[in-house]
């Protein structure tokens, strides 16, 4: 091999050990974006999943304060309704002793 082939050999293979590196540049490039895409539609999916889970929380707790508020109202109003009767009873009682004492006068 003369010097002159040396040269176009070497000159070839660095040509070709070029290409190969900007090759391998290019295709990790190429992973490096598919991974961060990757990475962004998982967070996505994360963030949509917990917002999933929030909602249903918070639905399930308004509708449990819900429940418990009318049965609170439920309540409520029977306490009420017994002091009506009562205050009905002590009225009807009242009237009753004071038309006996307006009789007995």
């Amino acid at each position: 091999m003369s010097g002159i082939d040396a040269v176009k050999k070497i000159v070839e293979t660095e040509a070709q050990a070029r290409r190969i590196v900007d090759e391998a540049a290019a295709r990790a490039q190429k992973i490096i974006s598919e991974t961060r895409e990757q990475a962004e539609r998982i967070k996505q999916e994360a963030v949509s999943s917990a917002q999933g889970r929030r909602e249903g929380i918070l639905r399930e707790a308004k509708e449990k304060a819900e429940a418990e508020a009318r049965q609170s109202d439920q309540e409520t109003e029977q306490t009420l309704d017994t002091y009506r009767k009562l205050s009905d009873e002590r009225k009807a009682a009242a009237v009753t002793k004071a038309v006996a004492l307006i009789l007995n006068a």
